[in-house]
């Protein structure tokens, strides 16, 4: 599966407007404002390394195996 940029994706999710019925206008301002958005989420995004962590982290507080991270990494990441 191919990764679209943020611009693309800008352009994908409807950053166009009709301009004189024709042509289209880019809202550059809203193109920017997009970007930022995603950006800011990514960094907010914890890492598998980072999750792995807690994983396993959890599973010593407990004290017991409840299973694989990556069964339970799998179940529950975005597809």
């Amino acid at each position: 599966m191919e990764e679209e940029t943020l611009e693309e994706a800008a352009d994908k999710y409807g950053f166009r407007v009709p301009y004189d019925g024709s042509n289209d206008f880019y809202d550059k301002e809203a193109i920017k404002h997009f970007i930022a958005g995603a950006k800011w989420q990514q960094e907010r995004s914890y890492s598998e390394e980072d999750l792995l962590g807690a994983f396993e982290a959890g599973m010593m507080f407990i004290g017991e195996d409840k299973g694989s991270f990556k069964e339970w990494f799998e179940q529950f990441k975005k597809k």
